[in-house]
């Protein structure tokens, strides 16, 4: 599997001879290369919040991959048709999607989240803390205004995943998420789980 991050929560897996998007949102836009998305198979949005779902962004990738399956969840999906998108809310054979809540938040109700699981692989909670298993891959959200590093660190010590790649950390700049990742690669490290602080742009192979 490979795994490329383009900022915040937006990661592009490569398996299996597919190609999948996960949440295009306004923070990705600048680094997000379009030209490399041609042949989707997904585009998977978790949540309708800006960060995860910005729609200019979502019409220019459905320009180079018209034919591409998008998946979410029904709030998500009548957002979308009213713009002449279509957007299914099933999974299939590769794609797993369960319903898990949108962490509280001080800027208004919690919209309808969708945690997906990638061929059996990697694990993808959008705004979720609250959900009891994992494949083997976890994308860890591990900032955000609703919720602390340490409650991210506490959900990965329960779950076990063998490789944490974290998501969801605009919000600390360059220096500040450098410090974060090797403090939080160590302190994995010490309990027998791997941590991958991705940089933009730049696949890894797991």
């Amino acid at each position: 599997m490979k795994i490329t991050k383009f900022v915040h929560s937006c990661l592009l897996i490569e398996d299996r001879g597919k190609k999948v998007l996960i949440d295009p949102g306004n923070y990705s836009e600048q680094a997000l290369d379009l030209s490399n998305l041609s042949d989707l198979s997904y585009l998977l949005i978790t949540h309708e919040h800006p960060d995860h779902m910005y729609l200019p962004l979502i019409q220019k990738i459905l320009e180079k991959s018209p034919d591409v399956k998008i998946i979410s969840n029904q709030s998500v999906a009548e957002i979308l048709d009213k713009e002449g998108i279509k957007v299914s809310t099933e999974g299939d054979e590769f794609v797993q999607l369960e319903d898990v809540p949108h962490e509280k938040t001080f800027m208004g109700t919690p919209p309808q989240n969708t945690l997906f699981k990638l061929g059996g692989k990697l694990t993808h909670p959008g705004d979720s803390h609250h959900f009891n298993e994992t494949a083997e891959i976890l994308a860890l959200p591990v900032q955000a205004p609703w919720g602390s590093t340490t409650q991210a660190v506490d959900l990965a010590e329960k779950l076990k995943p063998k490789i944490i790649i974290p998501i969801h950390d605009w919000h600390w700049n360059e220096e500040a998420r450098e410090n974060m990742y090797k403090r939080l690669a160590e302190y994995f490290r010490g309990i027998g789980i791997k941590f991958i602080g991705l940089k933009t742009g730049v696949p890894v192979e797991i």
